[in-house]
C-alpha cells in the first residue's frame, strides 16, 4: 500500500483550520509593518531622550565637582556668581575662577569664536527656536551661542563662555554660559543636549552652583534643565 505524504493545507483542513490565502497573509504583514513604522520611531525617540538625560546628569555632575573643587581649594567661593534672587552680580573674580574650573578637566580644546566651525556644532538662534514652535523662559538670551568661546572638554561636553579667560574681559556675562553635554554628536538642540546655565548662590553662605540660567531656550519637545534633574 502506497503511503502519500499530506500537504500542510490538507493537515490544516483535517484539523479544522483554514489556510490563509496569500492576500490575507500580505494584508496581515502590511498591518504589522504599519504598526512597527508608527511604534519604532516613538520608542527610538524615548530611548534617545533617556540617553541624553543621563548624559546631562553625568556632565552636570562633572561640572559641579570641578566647581566645588576650585572653591574648596580657594577656601571660600570665588566671587563669580549672581544671587538666586535679586540679580546681584559678583563677577570680579571670574577671570581667575573659570581657568581653574577648566583645568579640572585636564584635557580641553579651545575652539575660539564663531569662525572655528570645525570643533563646534551649528545651533538654532533664539529667533529660529521661537519660529519653529519652541519656547523661551526669561528674556536674557541676547547673545548668540556662536559668539561664545567654546571649550571642548575631555568628557565630550562643550562649555560656551561669552567672555572666556582669553577675552580679557570681566563682566556679568561670565556668569551665564552654554553647556552641550555631548559636543558635536547631536541632536544639537536646545532642551535636548544644549542648555544655558549660570553660576548663582542661594544666599551669601551657600557654595557656588552651576544651575539653570535666567535664560532658557527650549526647542519643541525639549525640556528645561530643572525638569531633567528632577527625574
Amino acid at each position: 500500500m502506497n503511503k502519500r505524504a499530506f500537504t500542510l493545507a490538507e493537515v490544516l483542513i483535517t484539523l479544522g483550520i483554514r489556510a490563509f490565502t496569500l492576500a490575507e497573509v500580505l494584508i496581515t504583514l502590511g498591518i504589522i509593518g504599519i504598526a512597527a513604522a508608527m511604534t519604532i520611531p516613538v520608542l527610538t525617540n524615548k530611548y534617545q531622550q533617556k540617553a541624553l538625560e543621563a548624559q546631562f546628569k553625568k556632565s552636570y555632575s562633572n561640572l559641579q565637582t570641578a566647581i566645588n573643587n576650585v572653591n574648596s581649594d580657594n577656601g571660600i567661593p570665588y566671587e563669580c556668581y549672581t544671587l538666586k534672587y535679586g540679580g546681584n552680580y559678583h563677577y570680579n573674580q571670574c577671570n581667575e575662577f573659570w581657568p581653574k574650573v577648566l583645568e579640572q578637566y585636564k584635557t580641553i580644546r579651545l575652539c575660539g569664536n564663531w569662525k572655528a566651525k570645525e570643533c563646534r556644532p551649528k545651533y538654532k538662534s533664539k529667533t529660529e527656536v521661537i519660529a519653529a514652535g519652541g519656547s523661551i523662559i526669561g528674556q536674557a538670551c541676547s547673545f548668540p551661542i556662536d559668539s561664545h568661546y567654546a571649550y571642548n572638554l575631555n568628557d565630550g561636553s562643550i562649555i560656551y563662555l561669552y567672555n572666556g579667560p582669553e577675552s580679557g574681559y570681566n563682566n556679568h556675562n561670565s556668569l551665564f554660559f552654554g553647556f552641550d553635554v555631548n559636543g558635536k554628536k547631536g541632536p544639537n538642540k536646545w532642551g535636548y543636549d544644549l542648555f544655558y546655565l549660570n553660576l548663582y548662590k542661594k544666599n551669601e553662605k551657600a557654595a557656588v552652583l552651576g544651575l539653570t540660567a535666567v535664560c532658557e531656550l527650549i526647542e519643541k519637545g525639549g525640556q528645561s534643565a530643572e525638569e531633567i534633574m528632577l527625574k
